[in-house]
């Protein structure tokens, strides 16, 4: 039995033949049209299928006119506000046991105010700008802007073991502070690191670090993570001893007395061991140093800071009148009609005139902090305190 194929074969072209004149062929026969009219009715004209479809419009209108309600439909806002008064009245039940008394925690949750609670979180956040407003007395200078005003006397701490009188000063467009400090024992001279641990790896504020110790005034030091090198003595301790010629090393010995040491060229270790030695309390690595035995120090030309005149930065530095009494200079800048900060040599000039032994140069820029009695005395440059790693601080009492 021949099997049936699913698929015509196409015939093979004969070539023997000639072509067949495709151009008188009829394309109308050849291709049916495809498009999709509406059936025609049969025995119906045009005239009355028009007045059918209009009859059936008509129909439509009625019964949709029929459809709709007689009255009003309620909003969607009414129809939920009677469904919720249904389920009120459904669900909500006397509370059993007494009344609540007034004034206690379960009356104030049933008797819930929402404009009184409100009016109570306006009356708060006035009274808190009120008290940030009268911490921060303000006054206008020559170009009216407004600034940190201290009254002589105003910041003072007076004790047998220790005295500290600030005075706030202004000069050429510049503001700074004069800390004059006279402690009883160089214990009270301390310092503290962010993390209270050298290793510590983390930094914070000035004001942070000072709160958990309670100095009578504290400032911002060298910054001694910022780099890994140098010497580094703290309250007795050596931490580092790497050889630096970038920096002035501070000296703090065991009686308070300072002093600095520029070169140290010398064998890897060297100096940090003579210091440990000599029970130096504290060292710190910056400067330059700008006052020695009562005279201005020459400025080196190439340094670690840029040290010519002009370069206007705020300043931190700290210097020594004679035994067991310390001069601390905070410089303000960065803020324009307020203070402009002070090149190395401006900072030379004030501890001269003051009247200092010795003055050396710490970190400064927006580091620049001064701590007083648990508050930030000055205005650092960023608008807030920068967080560093280390602090100078001021104890009311020596270490016993």
């Amino acid at each position: 039995m021949k099997p049936v194929g699913r698929f015509k074969r196409t015939p093979f072209r004969r070539y023997d033949l000639p072509a067949k004149d495709e151009g008188n062929l009829n394309h109308n026969k050849r291709f049916r049209r495809r498009h999709f009219d509406l059936p025609a009715v049969r025995g119906f004209s045009t005239e009355i299928r028009g007045v059918g479809a209009v009859f059936c419009v008509f129909l439509i209108l009625i019964f949709c006119n029929a459809s709709a309600p007689i009255k009003e439909v309620p909003s969607a806002q009414e129809r939920f506000t009677q469904w919720a008064q249904t389920q009120n009245e459904q669900i909500i039940q006397a509370l059993p046991g007494n009344t609540p008394e007034p004034e206690s925690e379960l009356y104030q949750i049933v008797n819930f105010n929402a404009e009184a609670q409100q009016s109570e979180i306006e009356n708060r956040i006035e009274t808190q700008v009120q008290a940030e407003q009268k911490a921060m007395v303000n006054s206008s200078d020559s170009g009216g802007s407004s600034l940190k005003h201290y009254e002589p006397g105003e910041l003072s701490y007076h004790t047998d073991r220790l005295s500290v009188d600030i005075e706030q000063k202004q000069k050429d467009g510049l503001t700074y502070y004069v800390c004059n400090i006279r402690v009883s024992d160089v214990s009270q001279l301390r310092t503290a690191f962010a993390g209270d641990d050298f290793k510590s790896g983390i930094y914070e504020a000035v004001s942070d670090i000072a709160d958990r110790y309670s100095p009578v005034l504290a400032i911002n030091a060298d910054f001694c993570r910022y780099h890994h090198n140098g010497v580094i003595i703290r309250n007795g301790e050596l931490l580092r001893k790497q050889n630096i010629t970038k920096h002035h090393l501070l000296i703090v010995d065991e009686n308070g007395n300072m002093s600095v040491q520029t070169d140290r060229s010398g064998k890897q270790g060297l100096v940090a061991d003579q210091l440990a030695r000599a029970n130096t309390w504290q060292t710190f690595e910056f400067g330059p140093v700008l006052v020695q035995d009562g005279q201005a120090t020459k400025l080196p030309n190439s340094f670690y800071v840029n040290c010519h005149d002009g370069y206007l930065e705020p300043r931190t530095a700290i210097g020594q009148v004679g035994p067991l009494h310390y001069i601390v200079i905070v410089v303000d800048g960065r803020r324009d009609g307020y203070s402009t900060g002070c090149s190395v040599p401006k900072l030379q000039q004030l501890f001269l005139d003051e009247g200092v032994q010795f003055a050396f140069n710490l970190d400064g820029g927006g580091s620049t902090t001064l701590y007083f009695l648990g508050n930030v005395v000055n205005m650092p440059s960023g608008g807030k305190q920068r967080s560093v790693s280390d602090i100078i601080m001021f104890m009311a009492n020596p270490v016993l």
